[in-house]
């Protein structure tokens, strides 16, 4: 600082005395002509006040908003100002006499943007404020002088609709960006200085293309993002407390509490009038632009209403495919109110823009392909199945009924035709009884939740007594309620944290001690197996939920208790570690368990067992014969390689006893600040996983699933990049761009493991017929 007065002394602009003559010479060189106020837009985002008023004479915390920017230009020495005017231009003229202002008419101000507005003041541009009637400065941002143009920014975190600018070192904007990349930024909100240079160059650059219909919704900022070279500025840092934009009504009532109950719109209290209700209850406010002007949506009490300002004689309206019938009790010769109805039908039908829904549903559904072929999954709950599983769900079998499993079939109980289907169920249980030493398969449930359901429901009677895994120790946090609403009284299982399994001989004491007759374990969390095995059957019946150990305990890469125990009753979930489709499935070596659930699941509990899941799963077993143990064995070795490189990076990776992953999943644990900005920046970055609050995680961390990345058939390189992307994830502020570059630089996501070629071809021939 020193420095830099020594530097103005030694160039003659101050002394002593404070600023020489020189400097004052320089300043004037420098100084600010005029201000160019833009007030001619509707506001249309601004319903229903706009209708009455500019949104620039809006009183807020007592002034009126123009009002209050001309003192402040004023306050720094800025007289000359002119307000640009359009919508309701009239009720600006007041401040030709009582402020001196110098009012221009925007004849194009309802067919093009604000672009149109500095143009028609173009006379006047030269060093130059330009600012919009509706913005709030808290403190007086204007200045006298200015070197160099320059737009106020502000910072804001997390997303934002604004206009986020990229600087160089000296401030200078070097692009702008809109959507998706505005995470965590600088925006542009508030006045913008014009200097010489620039406003010569707006207007030159204006000129001939001033009438061409594509510049028609232009911003004045949109033609210097088409023109940095010529347009350049710089970001005026502000702190983003001193600038407000009110872009509705539902905005400004957050700023001042006047707006909340009062303000001071005829059309409002209108509206409070005939549904009887306050200000604030009106709410969600939206411009409907292809209605006549003077047209609103709003929300009132869990009803949707549409607002003309100008009544015809229309006794129902439609908007986006819903109808909204006249409230003949509900208008005056002003306003008239409309109000969706959710379930009458007209002469029989109910009026529906059926092309509108079907957009909207192609524009979901697109959002939902192009976001997943996008994102990085490591979410432990998810999988994806192969096209040979994928076939089934096509070919017609959801319409088809079938009463019964493999062994109940009877076809005086069932329907003609059923018997194309049993065949499906036979293969069904001969599958799973290879692949899992299964005598007895049902596949009837839906997924394995209702798996839990299904066997409680048949095998436990109220008032039993169950232990279950608590949601602490990893256990999954639906069963309790499921299985104490059916009755069924509830203990947890004692766990020992230090080796992340159960207190296997705590556990068979009190299984004896109570008189406990079932233990239902559904582990969602584990990076390790539990050894069930240790668990004594012989005074209980074992539930297992192998949902997320399934493809491992197919591939026998995990223990199959199935095979060695007695009184159990293994299911689970089929599109986890097992790459099949959302379904369940039961599987036990005991005919009398099998016996109180088979005849009972269908028809008792289940009519319709949605035959389309069941034969997608029996190709989905088939295929995993064949390729299942070597896609488990890669997707192990992807967990504890992925798990490895970032311990290396300096994160708290959980392993048991050195090993850090025997499944599809791993464990980072780390405080709950760490926690929720690595979730947040996965959810700006299009990284999908799981945040948990358990013990397992000693408090709080993150869980990565490796299941749909070892079916891309990955590799270590790949597996590197991974690594690094949940690593920037941990960064506070994080580069979303850089790290989505990142994520697209990742190979293709092509399933691997599975039938492709003739075998996939052959089946394919079915759909085309």
């Amino acid at each position: 600082m020193e420095e830099a007065l020594d530097a103005l002394v030694d160039m003659g602009y101050t002394d002593e005395s404070g600023l020489t003559d020189r400097a004052q010479e320089y300043l004037g060189h420098h100084k600010i002509d005029n201000a160019i106020i833009l007030a001619a837009g509707k506001s249309t985002r601004f319903v229903p006040l706009n209708f009455e008023k500019p949104k620039g004479l809006l009183e807020v915390k007592g002034e009126r908003l123009i009002e209050r920017q001309i003192r402040q230009l004023r306050e720094k020495g800025i007289d000359e100002i002119i307000v640009v005017v359009g919508y309701m231009k009239e009720a600006f003229s007041y401040l030709e006499d009582e402020f001196g202002v110098t009012l221009v008419e925007s004849d194009d101000f309802d067919v093009r943007n604000n672009y149109a507005s500095v143009y028609a003041a173009r006379e006047y541009l030269g060093s130059t404020i330009v600012t919009s009637s509706d913005l709030y400065f808290s403190e007086n941002l204007f200045q006298a002088y200015a070197y160099d143009a320059y737009y106020c920014t502000v910072y804001v975190p997390g997303k934002t609709p604004e206009r986020g600018i990229i600087t160089d070192d000296d401030d200078r904007i070097l692009s702008t960006m809109y959507g998706d990349k505005c995470y965590d930024t600088w925006v542009t909100l508030g006045y913008a200085y014009f200097n010489r240079r620039f406003s010569e160059n707006f207007k030159s650059i204006v000129e001939p293309i001033y009438s061409l219909p594509e510049t028609a919704n232009k911003f004045w900022a949109d033609i210097q993002d088409d023109n940095y070279g010529q347009l350049y500025m710089y970001a005026k840092r502000c702190d983003a407390e001193s600038i407000h934009e009110f872009d509705s009504l539902e905005e400004l009532r957050l700023f001042d509490e006047k707006y909340v109950d009062g303000s001071d719109s005829y059309i409002m209290r209108q509206i409070s009038h005939m549904l009887a209700v306050k200000e604030s209850e009106i709410t969600q406010l939206q411009y409907l632009k292809q209605f006549e002007t003077g047209a609103f949506r709003f929300t009132c009490r869990n009803n949707t209403y549409i607002c003309t300002t100008k009544p015809g004689n229309e006794e129902r309206l439609s908007y986006q495919g819903r109808v909204y019938y006249s409230c003949s009790d509900y208008k005056t010769g002003y306003v008239r109110l409309y109000k969706m109805d959710k379930n009458i039908e007209l002469r029989g039908r109910t009026a529906v823009d059926t092309a509108a829904v079907l957009d909207e549903l192609y524009d979901l559904s697109e959002d939902f392909d192009s976001y997943h072929a996008r994102a990085l999954p490591l979410c432990a709950a998810e999988n994806v199945i192969s096209p040979f599983a994928n076939l089934p769900l096509g070919f017609g079998f959801q319409e088809r009924y079938i009463m019964n499993n493999t062994y109940s079939f009877n076809m005086d109980d069932n329907f003609v035709g059923c018997e194309k289907l049993y065949p499906f169920y036979q293969k069904l249980s001969e599958v799973c009884e290879r692949v899992f030493g299964a005598k007895y398969t049902d596949a009837r449930p839906f997924t394995g939740m209702h798996c839990i359901d299904m066997i409680v429901k048949t095998v436990c009677k109220p008032g039993e007594k169950m232990m279950i895994l608590d949601k602490a120790h990893g256990g999954h946090a639906s069963v309790k309620p499921v299985v104490e609403r059916l009755g069924v009284e509830v203990y947890s299982a004692p766990y020992d944290l230090e080796e992340n399994d159960l207190d296997y001989d705590t556990l068979n004491k009190m299984v004896v001690d109570e008189g406990i007759g079932y233990v239902l374990l559904a582990p969602s969390d584990l990076i390790r197996p539990l050894n069930v095995e240790r668990i004594d059957t012989e005074n209980c019946v074992l539930m297992w939920d192998c949902s997320q150990l399934m493809g491992l305990i197919a591939a026998g890469l995990v223990d199959n208790p199935l095979r060695t125990m007695s009184n159990i009753i293994m299911f689970g979930g089929t599109h986890k570690t097992f790459p099949g489709p959302a379904s369940g499935l039961i599987m036990t070596n005991e005919q009398h368990l099998h016996e109180l659930m088979e005849p009972n699941i269908n028809p008792k509990f289940l009519r319709h067992s949605q035959m389309h899941q069941k034969i997608s799963l029996l190709f989905a077993l088939v295929e995993f014969e064949k390729y299942g143990a070597a896609y488990m064995s890669h997707m192990v070795h992807c967990s504890n390689y992925l798990g490895e490189k970032l311990r290396a990076m300096g994160h708290d990776v959980a392993d048991i006893h050195g090993h850090i992953s025997r499944t599809h999943q791993i464990f980072i644990r780390c405080s709950k600040e760490e926690m929720e900005t690595i979730y947040d920046n996965a959810y700006k970055c299009e990284v999908t996983l799981n945040k948990k609050h358990k013990d397992l995680f000693h408090g709080y961390g993150i869980r990565l699933g490796t299941q749909e990345i070892a079916r891309f058939d990955w590799d270590d390189s790949a597996l590197d990049t991974i690594a690094s992307i949940v690593d920037m994830l941990s960064i506070k502020n994080v580069d979303v761009e850089a790290v989505r570059a990142l994520v697209h630089s990742l190979p293709e996501k092509k399933i691997h493991f599975a039938f492709d070629g003739e075998e996939l071809d052959r089946f394919k021939k079915l759909m085309l017929r």
